[in-house]
């Protein structure tokens, strides 16, 4: 089974969750990018993600793939913005550049 719309989903939402306010202001990071920014990225990444599911598992078991694995990303997610709201976000950064990695030909 192919993970990489799974973790593009989690970056996208960890993008989308960073996008807000409060977490903006919870998290505290030195320079962040703006809020329209983060969307657009985010926007880019759950296209991607679909994309892959759809190339991945077919025209018409794609979505139903791609709407899964968005829902099975954001239950970990939304557990650890609860607890540890940084650790999630870096999880989101490293789950982008694993899932760009393997999208890269060797």
């Amino acid at each position: 089974m192919r993970l990489e719309p799974a973790l593009l989903s989690y970056a996208a939402l960890a993008c989308l969750a960073l996008s807000s306010h409060r977490l903006r202001r919870d998290v505290a990071v030195g320079r962040l990018p703006t809020v329209a920014t983060l969307r657009a990225f985010a926007v880019a990444l759950l296209v991607l993600a679909a994309w892959r599911a759809i190339h991945a598992f077919g025209p018409y078991q794609g979505p139903v793939a791609f709407i899964g694995m968005v829902s099975m990303a954001g239950l970990p997610l939304v557990l650890l913005l609860s607890r540890w709201p940084r650790g999630a976000l870096v999880t989101g950064l490293a789950a982008a550049a694993m899932a760009l990695g393997t999208l890269i030909p060797a």
